[in-house]
């Protein structure tokens, strides 16, 4: 069974870390932006890849880019009985803003420690936090009896076998439309280059058949002269040739 408010705010001091009774959220508690976050890189012009983990003053703001991976450590330090269990999401206007928690949703029993939430914006815009920002939601349920596990102890700090796999970078739909624009003008560069030089081509083509139309009617002229027209005159005005009279032997 689900803890209500009533027993989560008589409970809070030995669950919770630097706890608010302000924070409780009807059945749940609000859990705070902590010391340490972790962006991905997005693979954009100006982006540094291989982003270093970011350690964070108090109210410090950070952006997790559309289409991207976050690692988020929480201010509070929480604990889980060896009776209960405890679930985790975000708050409602985060998801809305496209924040989605995909590090799991529960917490195992005789946990202690800080949490850390794994968070992908699937929405179409950047997302803006800051530390100290309440934007994660904890519950407490019962169970049926306790359960006899080691103590697990949470983490306080990101540890680098989390951060590693997306060090390389992950292709934003912003990063996309980049680089589809530069191939685009890349391409451009090259249709037009290879439409200059097919037009010199041709006009080298035609300068050269001109030239040979040119040089082949020049070689024809020289080599069947054409009478002149006086010359042409002269000899149509001649008599025709005699002929022989026949003999009468």
């Amino acid at each position: 069974m689900f803890w209500g408010g009533g027993r989560l705010g008589s409970e809070l001091e030995a669950l919770i870390s630097d706890y608010d009774p302000k924070r409780i959220d009807n059945a749940s508690y609000r859990l705070r932006v902590g010391p340490e976050i972790y962006v991905s890189p997005t693979g954009e012009q100006g982006d540094p890849h291989n982003k270093p983990k970011t350690l964070l003053s108090d109210g410090e703001g950070f952006t997790i880019p559309a289409g991207q991976f976050g690692f988020i450590l929480t201010e509070e330090q929480v604990r889980v009985p060896m009776t209960a269990i405890a679930f985790i999401s975000i708050r409602a206007g985060y998801k809305f803003r496209g924040l989605v928690n995909v590090s799991g949703f529960h917490v195992d029993p005789n946990y202690e420690g800080r949490l850390i939430f794994s968070v992908f914006n699937a929405g179409p815009g950047p997302v803006h936090l800051s530390r100290g920002e309440p934007c994660f939601l904890i519950w407490y349920a019962d169970l049926d009896q306790p359960t006899e596990v080691e103590k697990k102890a949470g983490f306080n700090s990101i540890p680098s076998h989390l951060t590693g796999p997306l060090a390389g970078g992950l292709q934003s739909f912003a990063g996309l439309l980049s680089k589809i624009n530069e191939n685009e003008k890349e391409i451009s560069a090259r249709v037009g280059k290879i439409e200059r030089e097919q037009a010199v081509i041709r006009w080298a083509s035609v300068l050269a058949i001109g030239a040979l139309v040119t040089l082949g009617v020049r070689e024809c002229s020289s080599s069947h002269p054409v009478a002149s027209p006086i010359q042409a005159e002269t000899n149509s005005k001649q008599p025709p040739p005699t002929l022989p009279k026949p003999s009468n032997d």
